[in-house]
């Protein structure tokens, strides 16, 4: 089950959410509730939720500046914004800081599960993507704890694997200069972050040729590779096969 924290001022709405049964239908279970952003930082900070669904307009803090203190602080919960007509300004601008949806007051259960089950999708893609990560890890024997910059490392990859990450980018996402936050992937990883990344690409890979919906220069393209050849040398050197005979021994 997916968990998820409801943030919402009106008492008698969190009660009315508590008892619907859509959340357990679509995957998900209600972990907590707040009734204002301060207290659903407070827990953000604590836990971990899959999805924060929030109203936007409540005292405190509201779900746009709860939206801005999360990815402040690299939180990357799911969030969709709960709004009335005359806040879709606000929704919009929830959208612009990374809202994964938004629903009108009041919801009733259809459009829920519609919502939910688009969360769920990008929920399930990003396991995933995690398990691909852990994957490039465990070819390393490199332990992955629940905390830690091991772990940060890892969430990096997993969050970001659907476009192509380089170490700039990644080192000031962190907070460090290139070189020296190199020297720091490695120190903690045990492996340079090329090795790494070529790993978690070759895993990315391997998924895809599983789905046998591509073809071996779209997912070359889709990894950022120069060539296709280049892809299959760099694949059949850390797999001992080539993209098509994995492919074919996995039909």
């Amino acid at each position: 089950m997916y968990k998820i924290l409801i943030v919402e001022d009106d008492s008698a709405l969190r009660f009315v959410y508590s008892k619907k049964k859509v959340w357990s239908d679509c995957g998900f279970c209600i972990e907590d509730q707040a009734s204002n952003g301060k207290d659903a930082l407070a827990l953000i900070e604590k836990k971990k939720y899959d999805l924060i669904l929030t109203d936007i307009q409540m005292s405190f803090i509201d779900g746009i500046e709860l939206m801005r203190e999360m990815r402040s602080r690299n939180i990357q919960s799911e969030v969709v914004l709960v709004s009335s007509y005359d806040e879709f300004e606000y929704a919009r601008q929830g959208l612009v800081y990374g809202a994964t949806d938004y629903i009108l007051k009041p919801a009733d259960d259809n459009k829920l599960k519609e919502m939910l089950l688009r969360v769920k999708d990008k929920l399930d893609a990003r396991r995933e993507i995690a398990k691909e990560v852990r994957e490039a890890a465990d070819s390393f024997d490199i332990s992955v704890p629940e905390e830690g910059m091991t772990y940060n490392i890892c969430r990096y990859f997993s969050d970001n694997s659907d476009r192509i990450i380089t170490l700039e980018e990644m080192s000031e996402g962190f907070g460090f200069s290139k070189d020296y936050f190199g020297k720091l992937f490695k120190s903690h990883m045990g492996v340079s972050f090329n090795s790494f990344y070529s790993a978690v690409k070759i895993e990315k890979a391997k998924v895809l040729l599983k789905t046998g919906n591509y073809k071996n220069y779209e997912i070359s393209d889709m990894l950022g590779y120069s060539t296709v050849d280049y892809f299959a040398k760099i694949f059949k050197e850390m797999t001992g096969v080539t993209p098509t005979q994995f492919k074919t021994h996995n039909e």
